[in-house]
């Protein structure tokens, strides 16, 4: 469903340029729940953000079920690819990609002056959803993640859990096939965590989507994760299946983040 070859993202800083990510590449298959750990300022967030081109990558290669959304060669790797060397989506074609891939934020991104009901329907009405079709997809969502009787509440009168709830909601309006997340759990208490990840993994089973995790936290991983990628200073170090690479870490930074040691921020 995702492919990512030889990714980097530079970003220019008032002091010069700042490396976020480094030749890193991914494949994530179909219907996946795919775990992204590592220590804060590794460039995970990054990372997710570049999927769907929040980010626009400096060099590499993104493909979504099957599809180029991203391609810029470095020079010196030009010469081995019979592929155009540069594909940038057009406007449009960024838009249809946004609606095929959900985005759960850390921080929530809801809107304080809009119900639940009006958030969650906020991306079927910048999709040009008929207003019938709105209300009963609405309330399908609402029902999906159990906050039927929040409709008419505002996002200040929730739990960080049932906000959390409003976001998802919200990423899977359109149907995607694809579900960023980004943090999910980060701010939440160990029962309200466990709650959240059990929604996930009903979605997947239920909708088939393919979920993308970001987190710090391994145990995370092992709850809900079949495969994950250890990204370290900007490089992806490690990947596979997460009994492969949590059980048999081969490298110090997964055996850090095993042994527990907690990253401030995200």
């Amino acid at each position: 469903m995702i492919r990512i070859r030889n990714l980097s993202k530079q970003f220019n800083m008032k002091d010069g340029p700042f490396q976020a990510l480094e030749d890193v590449s991914l494949h994530v298959e179909r219907e996946d729940i795919f775990g992204i750990i590592g220590m804060s300022g590794a460039g995970k967030s990054t990372l997710i953000r570049c999927i769907n081109l929040l980010e626009q990558p400096t060099y590499g290669e993104i493909l979504i079920d099957g599809k180029c959304v991203f391609r810029e060669l470095k020079p010196e790797d030009a010469a081995q690819y019979a592929e155009p060397n540069s594909v940038r989506l057009n406007a449009a074609e960024l838009l249809q990609l946004r609606r095929e891939i959900g985005m759960i934020f850390q921080s929530h991104n809801l809107l304080m002056q809009r119900t639940v009901e009006e958030n969650i329907a906020f991306p079927l009405e910048i999709a040009g959803v008929a207003k019938p079709k709105i209300r009963d997809r609405v309330n399908e969502l609402l029902a999906m993640v159990n906050i039927s009787e929040k409709a008419g509440s505002y996002p200040s009168q929730l739990s960080g859990g049932q906000r959390q709830r409003v976001s998802i909601a919200r990423a899977m309006a359109n149907t995607p096939k694809i579900l960023l997340c980004d943090e999910p759990t980060s701010a939440l208490d160990s029962l309200t965590t466990n709650q959240i990840l059990d929604l996930l993994w009903d979605i997947n089973q239920q909708f088939k989507v393919t979920i993308v995790m970001i987190t710090h936290e391994i145990e995370l991983v092992k709850k809900i994760c079949r495969k994950v990628a250890v990204i370290d200073n900007t490089k992806i170090v490690d990947q596979g299946e997460v009994g492969q690479v949590l059980l048999n870490p081969s490298m110090e930074i997964t055996r850090q983040l095993l042994r527990g040691r907690k990253e401030v921020g995200a």
